[in-house]
């Protein structure tokens, strides 16, 4: 009876990538999509090799990247998505990135972590990059004009825990709808500088400090009900309509709070 052999495993950023609506195409014009996705690969294989990684896993229209850098894997999917985004004769991608301990197994990539990168994929927006907390933690503030943004956490589709997820935002990539009211754009220039009016707190009445705090609870609900919609796919009207009547009592607050009376006005 043989022995088995011992399970073999490596912490590496996997960079999980697949066309978009690859079925479709070839239900249409298989020679040609066959065609756009070697022109695709081409592009795509010489970019991952020019950023050190190395291909695992394939499948079709599908692969699993093998990374030794965070870094360079969110910019070797940066420079691969401003390439196709930007060439009709190319097949459109969506692209997940997450870091992990990994199971090898020959040549491919096994585990929780390896689904994780596809499940982040899915959750793109066609010719868009996800990446997990764990790849923001490493990547942040080391990728020059390249943005993270927050979309906040979710559970992907049959795994267990949450993870954080974040949009890589860089000109040429794809960003996810409604970016804006997902999370803070953070200027790095003055993320951590002194505040101009930090003694406004001092000075401000009760109203204004009130409208502020219900301000903020209102755009936190708005961005959590934006963050489902995106996720689950719900049909229009289930969160169109929550959407709106925030938006309304927003709306309603905001011009009750223009008719307050300033600090200087009511003390005078």
């Amino acid at each position: 009876m043989s022995q088995s052999r011992p399970i073999e495993r490596k912490l590496t950023t996997i960079l999980a990538a697949d066309a978009a609506n690859y079925s479709g195409r070839m239900s249409r014009d298989e020679e040609g999509t066959v065609q756009a996705l070697r022109a695709t690969r081409d592009v795509m294989d010489s970019a991952i090799a020019q950023c050190g990684g190395r291909i695992a896993n394939t499948s079709g229209d599908g692969l699993i990247v093998d990374f030794p850098s965070v870094v360079g894997a969110v910019k070797c999917a940066v420079d691969v998505q401003r390439t196709l985004n930007a060439r009709a004769d190319l097949l459109p991608f969506r692209l997940g990135i997450h870091l992990d301990d990994v199971i090898i197994e020959g040549a491919d990539l096994l585990g929780d972590g390896v689904n994780l990168a596809a499940r982040l994929q899915e959750m793109a927006d066609v010719g868009g990059i996800l990446i997990s907390q764990q790849v923001y933690d490493h990547a942040h503030g080391k990728l020059g004009k390249v943005e993270l943004r927050p979309l906040g956490p979710a559970t992907p589709k049959h795994l267990a825990e949450e993870v954080g997820v974040y949009a890589v935002v860089a000109d040429g990539v794809t960003a996810p709808r409604h970016l804006d009211n997902l999370g803070p754009k953070i200027d790095r220039a003055t993320a951590f500088a002194p505040a101009a009016d930090d003694t406004s707190s001092d000075t401000e009445t009760p109203a204004h400090r009130k409208f502020k705090k219900d301000r903020n609870r209102i755009l936190g609900a708005l961005g959590a009900i934006i963050v489902v919609d995106i996720y689950a796919s719900l049909p229009f009207l289930v969160t169109a309509i929550p959407e709106g009547a925030l938006v309304y009592i927003l709306y309603t607050k905001w011009r009750a709070h223009k008719t307050l009376p300033t600090t200087d006005t009511a003390a005078s």
